[in-house]
This record gives C-alpha cells, sequence and structure tokens, in this order.
C-alpha cells in the first residue's frame, strides 16, 4: 500500500500539544523517500511555544522537495484574519495554485500584515506566549481543583488547548451536550480520533480566547455537570459531592 500523502502537524500537535522530537521527524522523511510520498506540513501553532525554542520544520530539513508546508496567522494574530501560505516546490505548488478557488485572499489585509509583522510580529509573539502560558496554568490550577485526580492530562509544550482523559464511564459526547446548554464549550473526545471507543472519556478544552476568570468558573461548572450525569468528581474544591 502507498499512501497519497501523509498530513502531520509536528509542533504543538491538535489536540495533544505535543512536539515531534527530531529523530522521528528525520525517520517521517526517510518513509516519504522510501514510499515517494508527499508530507503536507501544518505549522499553524509553531509559533505559541513556551520556551520559544521552535523545531526546526519538516520542510527546512528536507532534501527531496517532498514537503508542503503550511502556516496561517489566524491563531498568532486573529482568528478573522483568514491569512495563510504555503511554502513547496514550484511542482507541487502550481498543482496546488491549478485548483484554488477562494477567488483570492484580501490585498488589504496581506499588506497590513506584512506592515504589521515586519516590526511587531517577534514581540507579539513573546507576550502572547505568555498570556496563553497563564491562562493554561489558570486551567491547571481549577482541574485540579474541582476534577482531582479524575482530570488526568500532559502538559502541552504550546499552544491553545488542553488534552484530557475523564474517568471511563464518562461519555464525553453527553457531556459536551449538557454543557452547552450551560454556556459551556468543549470539543469530545471521538471528535479527534478514528477509533471513538477508547476517546469517548477524552475532551479537549482550548483555553486561547476567554479569561482566567471564565477559566476558572467554567471548570468549576464543568465538574458539577459531569458529577450530576457521570457521578465523578466525586471531591471538588476540598468538598464531597453528594
Amino acid at each position: 500500500i502507498k499512501p497519497k500523502y501523509l498530513y502531520v502537524i509536528p509542533t504543538v500537535q491538535n489536540p495533544g500539544g505535543s512536539i515531534m522530537p527530531e529523530e522521528n521527524r528525520q525517520e517521517l522523511l526517510r518513509l516519504a523517500r522510501k514510499f515517494d510520498f508527499p508530507i503536507l506540513e501544518d505549522e499553524c501553532y509553531a509559533d505559541l511555544i513556551w520556551d520559544s525554542k521552535r523545531p526546526t520544520a519538516l520542510a527546512g530539513m528536507d532534501d527531496g522537495n517532498r514537503v508542503i508546508h503550511c502556516g496561517s496567522f489566524s491563531k498568532t494574530i486573529a482568528p478573522a484574519l483568514r491569512v495563510g501560505y504555503l511554502v513547496a516546490d514550484w511542482h507541487l505548488l502550481s498543482q496546488v495554485i491549478a485548483v484554488k478557488n477562494d477567488s483570492g485572499t484580501g490585498a488589504l489585509e496581506q499588506m497590513m500584515l506584512a506592515e504589521y509583522c515586519s516590526n511587531h510580529f517577534d514581540g507579539h509573539i513573546d507576550s502572547l506566549s505568555k498570556t496563553l502560558k497563564d491562562k493554561l496554568d489558570t486551567l491547571v490550577e481549577a482541574l485540579q481543583v474541582h476534577f482531582g485526580t479524575s482530570a488526568e492530562f500532559e502538559l502541552p509544550e504550546g499552544g491553545i488547548f488542553l488534552w484530557i482523559s475523564l474517568p471511563e464511564q464518562v461519555d464525553t459526547i453527553r457531556l459536551g451536550q449538557l454543557a452547552a446548554g450551560e454556556g459551556i464549550a468543549l470539543n469530545p473526545g471521538p471528535e479527534w480520533s478514528t477509533d471513538q471507543k477508547p476517546a469517548s472519556s477524552k475532551l479537549r478544552l482550548c483555553f486561547g480566547h476567554p479569561s482566567k476568570e471564565t477559566i476558572e468558573e467554567g471548570v468549576s461548572k464543568l465538574a458539577e455537570i459531569c458529577h450530576r450525569e457521570f457521578g465523578v468528581p466525586l471531591r471538588g474544591a476540598n468538598k464531597i459531592r453528594s
């Protein structure tokens, strides 16, 4: 079986927030050479790393012109700014351009973005990353207070979301429906997995937009909803739930 192509988010993977080690990147490129398939590298979160040590992109390690590198400014500048970019060898890029049918990206947005980024992008990213890390710390603390050991997770190395595992009896699709009725948004695990059963008790929480106060209130309310429907968490905010 020969793959048509491989799509990958090597830096701040979605939803886990992990960063692919360099040796894994080299192995991925080796497989692409061996089986002659292109790699679509999505780096839309790569600037949002806590320690600012952005690893070399696959495109920067590729000597066979097999990587199509794409990025976006919607995660780093503004969600409504729908401006992105592709970097690829011309024989690949020319085929993409031939089927591009979005009527073109507005020139004004691109000009404004170019002027802003030339002088302010690095400073903006430093400030934004610190703000996001602060919000993540707030989210983690709120989960520890209100969910305790019922919520398991690994800290992401950057990004705007946290991937969480709850006890097996929790159906996060149902939890998401109940939470939405009370103004809380979450992404159920099955939306992120081809194998839905083991993902049924997992969820993704985004912390990019809400304030720290909203995060704290939302997690507290989510724990109440989860306990009411599934019986967990049994303890929250140093109190046993009845």
